[in-house]
C-alpha cells in the first residue's frame, strides 16, 4: 500500500494522510522526520533509515509521502 501511495505522489497527485500519521506518530516525532526531509539532498529511504534509526521504515515512508505531497507536488 505504501508503495502505491508513493507512486501516486510521484505522479503528481497530492495525498492527505495527516489523519493517519497523527494516530501513529506524535507531533515531535513527525517534526523530526519532516525536518530530516526538508534538509536532506535526497528522498532515499535507505539514506533516511541510516539517519533516522529510531523510527520504523513504515513511519519514515509515511512522512516522506506527506513531504512529497506538500513540497514536490
Amino acid at each position: 500500500l505504501l508503495t502505491e501511495m508513493e507512486n501516486i505522489c510521484y505522479s503528481g497527485t497530492k495525498l492527505n494522510v495527516d489523519y493517519y500519521i497523527d494516530e501513529v506518530l506524535d507531533e515531535s516525532k513527525q517534526d523530526e522526520i519532516y525536518d530530516y526531509f526538508l534538509n536532506s539532498e535526497t528522498d532515499s529511504i535507505e539514506e533516511a533509515m541510516s539517519n533516522l534509526s529510531d523510527f520504523s521504515e513504515d513511519d519514515v515512508r509515511l512522512m516522506r509521502i506527506k513531504f512529497l505531497s506538500e513540497y514536490a507536488n
